[in-house]
């Protein structure tokens, strides 16, 4: 008898049965939890929802910023008002109808300086400490009072237009004749007096933008390669600067004082950003911005004598690396024989400060300005 061999339904009902039963392989079903579209969009939310939140406070800081900005330039710069300015002036003139007319005509914003003779005022001004002279000149022919009204219009040529305004003012309300003349002109290579200002910002926005940019693209650097990076900056962008100015603009300055003077201030607006650029990461522009624009071009002087500033901008000029700057190209450009140590000295106490500090910031953390 023959037999029939066994069918082998086993293999195929494992294959069925496997196919059925179900596997421990996550589920792929668009009700699996993991899968649902409720989470699968909970995450990039998330993500923009911090992303919104940290535009929002960029926002917030950049609009405070430059609302200080302009209310510190409108105020200080925009509106320029005679506060406390120096004026010299010559024995009983003091007591004039045409003096107490100026003060009154500057709402009192003069600070009256007596001196014997004109002489001993006009060297004030070769020192930069007062902005004019007020001295009489006798009778006219008519026999009106004569008043000599000396100014300096390389002094700061934004105090030398308001003590103008004022003094045409007092002239018509003292019934005096004035007579006016300008100890400094400006020379036509610098009509406005405008030069030291607009060199000081070019050398602060080299330094700081310059190093914002080599920690961004030539990184990493150690510190003593970040060392000669930035003393070529220093160097050639202030002799690039200096060149323009001297030789090809013809301002009146000595070539090799306004190239170090000059080469000061890159250094300390570079040192200062990589400084705050170690300590404070992304945020280093808010700090160097603050000191450098908002307080330091608002208050250096440049655009408006610092005799016209409010507080504290006008004691600002005198501590701050832009006003010293501005301060000491003036003196170079048109008070060589009297300049005066001050600005030189606020000048290099800075450089040094920021470089110092930045040294010790690096090696303390063990890192450099451009990790």
């Amino acid at each position: 008898m023959t037999q029939e061999a066994p069918s082998e339904p086993t293999g195929q009902a494992r294959d069925d049965s496997s196919d059925d039963s179900p596997d421990d392989s996550p589920d792929d079903s668009p009700h699996a939890p993991g899968h649902h579209p409720q989470h699968r969009a909970e995450a990039p939310w998330r993500e923009l929802r911090g992303s919104f939140k940290h535009a929002a406070i960029i926002i917030a800081v950049a609009t405070a910023m430059v609302a200080l900005f302009a209310l510190s330039y409108i105020d200080a710069l925009g509106r320029p008002v005679a506060r406390a300015l120096p004026v010299a002036v010559v024995g009983d003139v003091a007591g004039s109808p045409f003096v107490a007319a100026l003060e009154g005509a500057t709402s009192h914003g003069l600070r009256l300086e007596r001196v014997a003779t004109a002489a001993e005022g006009e060297r004030l001004v070769e020192l930069q400490e007062v902005y004019a002279v007020i001295a009489s000149a006798g009778t006219s022919d008519q026999g009106q009072d004569v008043v000599r009204l000396e100014l300096s219009s390389a002094s700061g040529a934004s105090a030398a237009r308001v003590l103008t305004q004022a003094a045409l003012t007092a002239e018509n309300a003292s019934g005096v004749q004035l007579s006016t003349t300008d100890l400094h002109p400006l020379p036509s290579a610098d009509p406005s007096g405008l030069a030291a200002f607009y060199l000081t910002i070019t050398a602060t926005i080299l330094g700081f933008v310059t190093t914002f940019q080599l920690r961004a693209h030539a990184s990493p650097l150690t510190l003593r390669a970040w060392a000669l990076v930035a003393g070529a900056l220093v160097v050639l962008g202030s002799l690039v600067l200096t060149t323009l100015a001297v030789a090809v603009l013809d301002v009146p300055l000595p070539f090799f004082e306004t190239w170090w003077a000059l080469a000061l201030q890159v250094l300390t607006a570079s040192s200062f950003a990589a400084l705050m650029g170690v300590l404070v990461g992304r945020w280093a522009i808010l700090p160097t911005w603050a000191l450098f624009i908002l307080l330091g071009n608002t208050s250096s002087g440049g655009a408006v004598a610092p005799g016209l500033l409010p507080e504290p901008f006008s004691t600002l000029s005198r501590v701050l690396p832009s006003g010293a700057l501005v301060s000491a190209l003036r003196a170079a450009a048109y008070f060589n024989d009297t300049q005066r140590w001050e600005p030189r000295l606020v000048l290099l106490a800075w450089a040094v400060a920021t470089t110092t500090a930045l040294v010790l910031v690096c090696r303390a953390r063990r890192t450099s300005p451009a990790p």
